[in-house]
């Protein structure tokens, strides 16, 4: 009788370690997927930055982004796109390293440095950054939600443009 009771027992007990086990991998490999296409969505930005392409970063960027410059200035989407779209907002070069992603459901945050070439409201900006960026999943397809940067201890941040005043 124990025999009985004792086999399906262990069985079940079996069956869930390795159904966990499988979800577990499921989850590794769901998560790798999802940081494979948000650094190619980061990619399509900042080609786009590049170009001009308003357009296109209008689709990628939220309504409701925050945009927080390396001098302070906190942007909302439609000052982002006229900043880029005029040319006030000039990046000739997009060079970043060390990034991380840390996925969250349909939220990604990425940190990375950022040794940018970039001009500002009249100003050249080289000093090295590093940059946090907030993705959210929506209707199937990314969006950025938050961006920030900062310049990056130990730099000289005198070239940075002063912030504007409201």
């Amino acid at each position: 009788m124990r025999r009985i009771v004792v086999l399906p027992l262990v069985a079940t007990v079996l069956i869930c370690t390795a159904t966990l086990h499988a979800a577990g991998q499921n989850d590794a490999s769901s998560v790798a997927e999802i940081k494979t296409e948000v650094l190619k969505f980061e990619d399509e930005r900042n080609a786009a930055i590049l170009k001009h392409d308003t357009a296109t970063l209008d689709r990628m960027y939220a309504d409701e982004i925050t945009w927080t410059m390396s001098n302070g200035d906190l942007l909302n989407k439609s000052q982002v796109l006229a900043n880029i779209g005029s040319g006030n907002q000039l990046l000739s070069s997009i060079s970043h390293h060390e990034r991380t992603l840390h996925v969250y459901g349909d939220t990604v945050v990425l940190t990375a440095t950022s040794s940018s070439t970039e001009r500002y409201r009249g100003n050249n900006i080289t000093v090295p950054r590093r940059f946090t960026n907030v993705y959210v999943k929506r209707n199937g397809q990314w969006q950025l939600i938050v961006h920030t940067v900062t310049p990056l201890a130990g730099y000289d941040a005198s070239s940075l443009p002063p912030a504007q005043t409201k």
